[in-house]
């Protein structure tokens, strides 16, 4: 296929791009530099010029916290920006994939969240992925929408390299305990997505790596091959600008049936992410 995407510059545009080419796709990846998603008549120059089967809309403002002092400019990118991208799509007869986020919900109702469920965001950031979700359901009828969490992988800052760093050199850790979710490798979500593109099942889907952790089980997991002290504390002792859904897991049955496999544990992506990271040390 002809696959267009956006924030192709960012952690996962990066691993998208790597991804699709691997599989022989015709992969035409943008980063911010070259396609201000933003600029509606950039977004419909580019759309015209480029006519993809498909637009993979990885474009986002994902700084959580900041987003709170600065909400004008998360939902300029999020919701208008992915606006423009839905109703380009919509003009030219483009399918669209739009990579959106668990803190679309609230976490409180300590089970796994279907696609259908009740949305209710309870940051900035989450209500803005939301405004991007619905200008997605508006314009089009041909689309993915893919909620996803916890995000790490190679080429951009993340938690695991984070408290990889720091365990490597013996810091002491302090991670909360009382939160809830998945956490998925850059590198899984693209097969995921790739496979996904190819089914034709229209719709909205969860899409994270399997199983559940809260975050200090996370880090202890990271931080396993060092000795160094990892602490739980609870979400009061560490408190953020952003409120953070307390359980956030994201029920993927709807993505298994349409794919036709299950998705890979957490605990296999991270060694396969860790593996990584020690190979490209070695090198």
């Amino acid at each position: 296929m002809k696959v267009l995407i956006t924030g192709a510059g960012g952690m996962l545009g990066k691993a998208l791009t790597s991804c699709l080419e691997s599989r022989d796709h015709q992969v035409k990846g943008l980063p911010k530099e070259e396609l201000d998603v933003t600029n509606y008549a950039q977004v419909i120059e580019t759309l015209d010029a480029e006519r993809p089967e498909i637009v993979i809309h990885a474009a986002a403002y994902t700084k959580v916290d900041q987003a709170e002092s600065e909400p004008d400019l998360a939902y300029l990118i999020n919701g208008y920006g992915t606006e423009n991208i839905a109703v380009g799509c919509n003009k030219l007869g483009i399918p669209m994939v739009y990579v959106s986020t668990d803190y679309v919900f609230d976490g409180e109702q300590n089970r796994p969240y279907h696609p259908w469920d009740q949305t209710r965001p309870l940051s900035i950031y989450g209500k803005s992925k939301l405004a991007g979700e619905r200008a997605v359901l508006h314009h089009l009828n041909h689309f993915y929408i893919v909620r996803t969490s916890w995000l790490y992988g190679p080429h951009g800052r993340n938690f695991v390299d984070t408290i990889h760093q720091m365990a490597k050199d013996g810091k002491p850790l302090r991670v909360v305990s009382d939160q809830f979710g998945t956490p998925t490798c850059t590198l899984t979500l693209s097969e995921t997505i790739s496979d996904l593109i190819l089914t034709g099942r229209w719709g909205v889907y969860h899409g994270t790596d399997g199983g559940v952790t809260n975050w200090f089980e996370f880090a202890r997991a990271i931080a396993s091959d060092f000795k160094v002290s990892v602490t739980p504390i609870e979400t009061k002792d560490m408190p953020r600008p952003a409120t953070r859904p307390k359980y956030s897991v994201l029920d993927k049955t709807t993505l298994v049936h349409t794919l036709g496999r299950e998705v890979v544990p957490w605990q296999e992506a991270l060694a396969m992410y860790l593996e990584l990271k020690r190979d490209r040390q070695l090198a």
